[in-house]
């Protein structure tokens, strides 16, 4: 049976995938890794944080899903190891996170750094903001409520570290690097990623393709779950 490893992303540990898992635990091997200071794994050193977006060495060949900030994890993995990996899923993810000059497709850095401010100031008032962020326009109490507990498992020091990681990343001179095949999913209410990073993604990956939900805002994959595991069984 093939092999498929989640990434998940910025302030929600790896349970966040465990429908999706469920989805697919039939077609794949599946392991949910999870990152320093999430989801019980509490090693707070400097040494565990700074290598905060580099997921274990693969061991045989592998798909490679990754969310948003587990996109960028994702996209890293396939440069390095483009030998192990089969191919990439990336869910609502972004070459580049925080816009710079020559980069709309991203978030205003003056919100990015609002927002940081509050994650260290009032990391509970900021999460709880982040949770309305990733969820559909249209509110959709169970999304919220399962984003909610998720994201008190997750410590201070990670969610910090994590925004480092967002606003220093910026892959867009090595994307033409991977060959691998690439499925691309976003949905177009995102208002944590824009969906046109995808469209600059599709465009610029050796092999990719994308698919659009309309729903579902950040964490489209909560709400659709069904839909996102039959675009991955068709993908690989």
């Amino acid at each position: 049976m093939k092999h498929l490893l989640m990434l998940h992303g910025w302030g929600f540990h790896s349970a966040v995938f465990e429908t999706l898992r469920e989805q697919l635990s039939g077609d794949f091997v599946v392991e949910m890794l999870d990152r320093p200071g999430y989801g019980g794994k509490v090693d707070q050193s400097a040494d565990s944080l700074s290598d905060n977006n580099a997921p274990s060495r693969l061991t045989s060949p592998t798909l490679v899903l990754g969310w948003s900030l587990g996109g960028l994890a994702a996209l890293q993995l396939a440069l390095e190891q483009p030998d192990l990996v089969t191919g990439v899923v990336l869910l609502a993810a972004t070459p580049c996170f925080v816009n710079r000059g020559d980069w709309q497709q991203g978030m205003d850095k003056a919100t990015f750094e609002g927002f940081r401010k509050q994650v260290m100031e009032n990391p509970v008032t900021a999460m709880q903001q982040f949770v309305r962020l990733n969820a559909a326009i249209k509110p959709d109490r169970q999304t919220r409520a399962k984003l909610n507990v998720l994201s008190d498992q997750v410590s201070s020091d990670a969610l910090i570290a994590g925004l480092g990681e967002l606003e220093n990343t910026d892959l867009r001179d090595v994307i033409k690097k991977i060959t691998v095949p690439v499925l691309l999913l976003h949905a177009v209410d995102d208002r944590v990623v824009p969906v046109a990073a995808s469209h600059w993604l599709q465009q610029h990956l050796a092999d990719a393709h994308l698919f659009e939900l309309q729903t579902g805002g950040h964490a489209f994959f909560l709400q659709q779950a069904s839909e996102v595991a039959s675009q991955i069984r068709g993908f690989q």
